[in-house]
């Protein structure tokens, strides 16, 4: 007899807001996703390259950093070229759109999050 195992799939939060991370890390974890969680743009960027995740879930407004440039670090680094990224944000503005996409953006999220589409972006990135 011969078993297969899925590889559990790792997905990094970096939000600021302990609330939603609080909220996302439960969905998540709910639908079988390890997950990384990070609070600035400089522990996120610790966290990935220690963690390497398989998807990352970005806020773009963080204390540190924007999230824009943050995604265009993260895709600067080899290792991560091809790593989705979801961006997160309360800018419902669609130049800020058009911006993520050009900083390596995979999916954009507005705020307030809704998980049900969210869970479907993350396993569409993922090739679920």
């Amino acid at each position: 007899m011969v078993y297969t195992f899925a590889m559990v799939k790792k997905v990094l939060i970096i939000d600021d807001d302990y609330n939603i991370v609080k909220k996302s890390k439960e969905e998540l974890l709910k639908a079988g996703y390890t997950v990384v969680v990070a609070f600035s743009a400089k522990e996120g960027m610790d966290k990935l390259k220690k963690e390497n995740p398989d998807c990352i879930l970005l806020d773009l407004v963080l204390p540190d950093e924007s999230g824009f440039k943050v995604a265009q670090d993260i895709k600067s680094l080899p290792d991560f070229v091809n790593t989705p990224i979801i961006a997160t944000s309360l800018k419902h503005e669609e130049v800020d759109k058009h911006i993520a996409a050009k900083s390596g953006i995979t999916v954009y999220v507005e705020k307030p999050i809704d998980y049900t589409r969210l869970l479907f972006d993350i396993k569409d990135v993922l090739g679920e």
